[in-house]
């Protein structure tokens, strides 16, 4: 006698089953959980090594060459830039302090644009801080017949 397809896939399902069961727990969630550091004891523990975290942007090619380079020599991000920076710095102490020959002019920040402003409250000190005005206080459009 043939089974249906339906009994096959609940064969399958419990066999899936059984074997997760027999699986036993990943490591993350077992014995090696106890291991894991949350994020503030591991704040505590790089302040306490001297470490401090500083971000910046990297032009695309560079960051591709930095991975590049920490594949090769798996010792971290971390220790491959303070590595870099340490070198480049020491350079540049001994270097005369001049802008690259292809650098060009500095780029001029841009004033920021005014997107839509806040209604101020009438009646408004000049020089303090503009306030929101509710909805409801707002003066609704006058709308015309037409």
């Amino acid at each position: 006698m043939s089974m249906k397809k339906t009994d096959i896939t609940k064969n399958l399902a419990k066999k899936l089953d059984g074997r997760m069961k027999a699986a036993g727990v990943p490591g993350r969630f077992g014995q090696g959980a106890a291991g894991v550091v949350d994020k503030r004891e591991q704040r505590r523990l790089d302040s306490a090594a001297g470490l401090v975290a500083f971000a910046c942007k990297l032009p695309a090619d560079l960051v591709k060459r930095l991975h590049e380079r920490v594949l090769a020599d798996e010792a971290g991000v971390n220790a491959l830039v303070a590595q870099a920076l340490e070198k480049g710095l020491a350079e540049a102490g001994t270097a005369p302090k001049t802008a690259p020959a292809d650098a060009g002019p500095a780029p001029q920040k841009k004033a920021p644009a005014d997107r839509g402003a806040a209604p101020i409250e009438p009646g408004a000190a000049k020089g303090a801080a503009p306030t929101k005005v509710p909805a409801a206080k707002r003066a609704a459009p006058k709308k015309t017949p037409g």
